[in-house]
């Protein structure tokens, strides 16, 4: 396994074949904690797009390396924690993911941040990381609309109307390349495109 080189300030960024298992359960970890049972949201995260080749994890691993306490099932103190404390997945240029899929454009998705790492600012650092890594081409993402204004300070714009998923109000949102201009995505309000 070629293991993905970390960036000075603790990021790493890897396919899915250079995570350890102990990463890549923490990932699934921390997507199922936050997504479906904070959320509420029954899906299926493990949606088979982190076994395309060109998948890449970017994360932020815990201050505690290796499995730290956490609760179990049944609130007890018997289980294990591998999560990163910051996550996000970048899909291959190729795969259309969503209502704001756009041709030549890499998706970005499972922006997430840990419960234990919120209120550090760390979500504003990973949107940093990503458009510092991947700003150079065009980027894509089906944010929740909530969050429009947190994306949109990385550069993302609205793209499209607002679309239901999985019970969440979502915008499609869309960052040219840094050496573009933005053409594709509209500054006009989710109510104007119902």
């Amino acid at each position: 396994m070629t293991r993905a080189v970390g960036t000075p300030d603790g990021w790493v960024l890897a396919r899915t074949d250079q995570l350890s298992p102990l990463e890549l359960y923490g990932i699934l970890q921390l997507r199922s904690r936050v997504f479906v049972v904070e959320q509420e949201c029954l899906y299926t995260d493990m949606d088979g797009l982190d076994l395309l080749p060109g998948t890449e994890h970017l994360l932020l691993p815990a201050e505690e390396p290796g499995p730290r306490p956490a609760a179990d099932a049944h609130g007890g103190t018997s289980g294990f924690s591998s999560e990163p404390l910051a996550y996000a997945r970048i899909l291959p240029l190729e795969v259309a993911d969503g209502p704001a899929a756009q041709a030549g454009a890499r998706s970005v998705g499972r922006v997430v941040t840990a419960p234990a790492g919120r209120g550090r600012g760390l979500g504003r650092r990973l949107l940093d990381e990503v458009v510092r890594l991947f700003g150079h081409g065009d980027l894509t993402l089906n944010a929740q609309s909530h969050l429009r204004d947190y994306y949109g300070r990385a550069g993302f714009r609205v793209s499209g109307p607002e679309f239901l998923e999985d019970g969440i109000p979502h915008l499609p949102m869309f960052r040219p390349g840094d050496d573009q201009s933005d053409t594709r995505a509209t500054e006009a309000s989710p109510a104007a495109h119902a």
